[in-house]
């Protein structure tokens, strides 16, 4: 598969934070059942150094998952590192809370702290505040594709010279009780509701590199789900011939017959299913390409995230881990 050079960037730190607070391999756990809200806090201090007394749990996802990206860097990233966090829902506990104090019977004033924390850009700032850079700074919101989205932009702005390097994350909590929470985000009564801060760290420079972005496609809907399928295989198919073999990471939008169909039609695609470890959350792609550098191997392997979205539009990201020896 040919790429584009102005479609490649070469990922130099990554870190996936789940809704058990895993962030290492050995602490990763299938989930069988909605995860508890978890408390933050006391890793988000020991992570970050500093005490976010008035952080919501948003922040203190953003906070600690980036902060672990960057301090997985053999050099300190640069002052003129942008950030882009991908995010599906943003604040969602805030902003109910903000709304019940708001809204009837509410006690009709808001929280000085909770009605700053309900704006969905605070954790970008806390996020680059705490980082030490001064670059452009975005906040991008695209339901199922708010990661993918970030990422064309993090991409686009290295090629064209707007950033020396670019931290892209995708971020989303959970809140309860679940009823409350499936009226931002709707699953099925057998997905897992997820949350989770996963994040690449992004240059233009191969040298050091864990591994590199090969492509971010966009995909229409189409009449059938027989012409979707046909058209999905015929792209993935060109990069499985041209490194023999490839991951399929299916994201939570992908039905298990769509995935069954897309095994059968490409023998050499094998799946690994991300979303058992982390549930299901708009950015969960992210969760599932970070966690692609949790175990690398001897030799390169070539990574293949797709996701639909509820019109049937599909994105797909090509991601290829280095190998150790290489």
């Amino acid at each position: 598969m040919n790429k584009s050079p102005s479609q490649t960037a070469y990922i130099h730190s990554a870190v996936a934070l789940g809704a058990q607070k895993d962030y290492l391999p050995e602490q990763r756990r299938a989930l069988r059942a909605d995860p508890q809200p978890t408390d933050l806090k006391e890793l988000t201090r020991q992570v970050t150094g500093q005490n976010l007394r008035q952080a919501s749990h948003f922040v203190e996802l953003a906070a600690t998952g980036s902060q672990l990206c960057l301090q997985r860097l053999a050099q300190p990233a640069p002052t003129a590192t942008a950030v882009y966090v991908g995010t599906g829902l943003a604040e969602v506990r805030k902003t109910r809370i903000l709304f019940a104090q708001v809204m009837p019977p509410g006690p009709g004033s808001a929280s000085p702290f909770d009605f700053i924390n309900s704006a969905n850009n605070m954790a970008a700032f806390y996020v680059a505040k705490l980082a030490g850079i001064s670059a452009r700074n975005l906040t991008v919101m695209a339901e199922e594709f708010s990661f993918e989205q970030a990422l064309v932009l993090a991409i686009s702005d290295l090629h064209c010279g707007e950033c020396a390097a670019a931290l892209v994350g995708g971020v989303d909590e959970n809140s309860s009780p679940r009823e409350q929470h499936l009226r931002h985000i709707d699953l099925r009564d057998d997905q897992v509701m997820g949350e989770g801060s996963s994040w690449l760290y992004l240059t233009r420079d191969r040298e050091g590199a864990l591994g590199e972005v090969l492509n971010v496609e966009s995909l229409p809907a189409y009449a059938t789900n027989t012409s979707w399928l046909e058209t999905t295989a015929a792209h993935l198919e060109q990069w499985v011939k041209h490194d023999g073999s490839a991951k399929l990471l299916a994201g939570f939008r992908m039905t298990s017959e769509e995935i069954v169909a897309l095994l059968r039609r490409i023998p050499a695609l094998k799946a690994e299913k991300y979303l058992d470890n982390c549930g299901c959350f708009f950015s969960a792609a992210a969760f599932g390409l970070a966690t692609a550098f949790d175990h690398r191997a001897a030799s390169s392997q070539l990574y293949l995230h797709i996701n639909r979205d509820a019109a049937g539009n599909a994105m797909i990201v090509a991601l290829r881990v280095f190998g150790s020896g290489d």
